[in-house]
């Protein structure tokens, strides 16, 4: 089977392997998946319905199109830095934004968003700082953000044999954080209000300040 190389990848092989894991046939994994966004849901439904929200990383969009069924009514703008998905994603003419920046410079103003989500992103990130500070620059309320919960991650990756030769560590990730380390870093920025656990990732809901 051909490596799979992201950034020589089309726009369709990157978006199909973006979509692997949420189209994964294994029960386990799906039930997995459906917890976490359950998790996140409650978070999501305790926005007003006029506050603004940005998602930044969206990359092939499924958690996008999870947060716009639990926030309808609200002014609702995705984004990425890779321009093959945000192609993608506008070509299917859907009911947000979608634009191309990077998390480490937002083409947006200070606290232009009530509401800023970011998923799946910081695990990928060589700079988490500026990030950070980047997330919490244009957020009013909140910051959103869900990491893997490390070294659990890797354990369940090598029980079901997977990346073994890397010791369970998933390809791209080159952050790993527990609770506590990730509470810490945060803490620099903003207050971690809440933190849920949905095995095997970990969502901070954390206060602007």
């Amino acid at each position: 089977m051909k490596k799979f190389d992201e950034k020589t990848a089309t726009s369709q092989e990157l978006w199909d392997y973006c979509l692997c894991e949420y189209n994964s046939r294994n029960l386990i994994t799906k039930k997995l998946i459906n917890n976490f966004y359950s998790k996140l849901g409650k978070i999501l439904n305790t926005f007003a319905c006029d506050e603004k929200v940005l998602e930044v990383g969206c990359g092939a969009g499924e958690s996008s199109r999870k947060i716009r069924e639990s926030i309808k009514k609200n002014c609702f703008e995705v984004s990425d830095y890779d321009e093959r998905y945000v192609k993608l994603l506008k070509s299917e003419n859907l009911d947000f934004e979608v634009t191309v920046e990077s998390v480490y410079s937002l083409k947006r103003k200070d606290k232009e968003f009530d509401r800023v989500i970011m998923l799946e992103v910081l695990e990928h990130l060589e700079n988490i700082d500026l990030a950070l500070e980047e997330l919490f620059r244009v957020a009013k309320k909140s910051v959103i953000i869900s990491v893997p919960n490390e070294p659990l991650w890797r354990i369940l990756n090598m029980f079901r044999f997977k990346y073994l030769l890397h010791l369970g560590n998933t390809p791209g990730h080159i952050n790993h954080f527990s609770e506590k380390s990730l509470k810490r870093i945060i803490s620099k920025y903003g207050k971690v209000n809440k933190i849920y656990k949905p095995l095997p990732w970990i969502i901070f809901e954390c206060k602007v300040i």
